[in-house]
């Protein structure tokens, strides 16, 4: 199996304080948790992780500012096999996300981006392509426009995941040619009820979307049209956070090394299914040679 071209995920990383308890809090209540951890996640490290564990060839290039959080983030690094390009921004803190999780998985999340923000990370730029770029919405509207026309002027494949959707800036899709989004995300962008709809009017924008909708699967739209459709794994979920990043980092890489979107977003169902029935993000994103193993029994 090749790494295939290269990839690019210019992102954001938090560290994760992550609280479990049986069910989430309504607005004004107060609910006892049963536990409580830190883990490295944000999304662009999720993606990159996940990436790299699909067999990519992956560089991650993201800030950090000059304190114990940051120190965490890159020392969890430094056990993963990709390529990595730290900021060291001491104007800002390292980004944190708080999040509550139920026993059923779902989640809530609050995030202080610090130095996710910080304009360090418009200096990237991109040897002529083929390759791959990854964004999310977690470094600022001005830092991912900046590095999309980059990479859209050096011929690169851009893949973005439009979240947090409150960030969401419709100039960016100019320079995307794949989405991978929820259907939440989907209808909030269409400004459609219907998630097929939604799909079809997005894609008239962008080249590949990827709908995923957690256990009913995922949806595949291109030229306005469904294209295919890919069912979820049948698990227990423990914790759902990062499965979504799980999901992309896996389609990035296959499409990288030359899948259709059908098959890229096959293996990324198989992983995401795994990621869910372990707590945390990063630390729950599976090898490849987890994701092949099951894959090869369906076949």
């Amino acid at each position: 199996m090749t790494k295939g071209v290269p990839i690019s995920v210019v992102g954001s990383v938090n560290s994760d304080y992550s609280v479990f308890m049986k069910r989430l809090p309504r607005p004004g209540e107060t609910v006892l948790a049963l536990d409580s951890a830190r883990f490295a996640g944000g999304k662009g490290f999720n993606q990159a992780v996940a990436a790299t564990r699909a067999g990519g060839d992956v560089m991650f290039r993201f800030s950090v500012g000059d304190d114990e959080d940051g120190s965490f983030l890159t020392g969890f690094l430094e056990g993963e096999s990709m390529k990595s390009v730290p900021l060291l921004d001491e104007n800002l803190k390292t980004s944190r996300a708080y999040i509550l999780v139920d026993e059923s998985g779902e989640n809530q999340i609050s995030v202080i981006p610090g130095a996710n923000y910080s304009p360090k990370l418009k200096g990237f730029d991109f040897d002529d392509g083929p390759g791959f770029l990854v964004l999310q919405l977690e470094i600022g509207n001005e830092n991912n426009l900046s590095v999309a026309k980059k990479a859209h002027q050096a011929g690169w494949t851009t893949v973005l995941t439009p979240a947090p959707w409150s960030q969401f800036d419709s100039e960016l899709l100019e320079f995307v040619d794949v989405l991978t989004l929820n259907e939440t995300e989907a209808i909030q962008i269409a400004g459609h009820s219907d998630f097929m709809v939604s799909g079809q009017v997005i894609s008239e924008k962008v080249q590949t979307v990827f709908v995923t909708r957690g256990a009913s699967g995922v949806a595949i739209f291109q030229d306005s049209k469904l294209v295919g459709q890919v069912d979820a794994m049948s698990v227990v979920s423990i914790d759902a956070t990062g499965a979504g990043d799980t999901f992309c980092g896996y389609v990035v890489t296959g499409l990288a090394q030359g899948l259709s979107p059908m098959e890229a977003a096959q293996l990324g169902t198989i992983a995401a299914g795994i990621s869910v029935q372990t707590r945390g993000a990063a630390n729950s994103i599976p090898q490849r040679s987890q994701v092949d193993l099951i894959l090869s029994g369906l076949r």
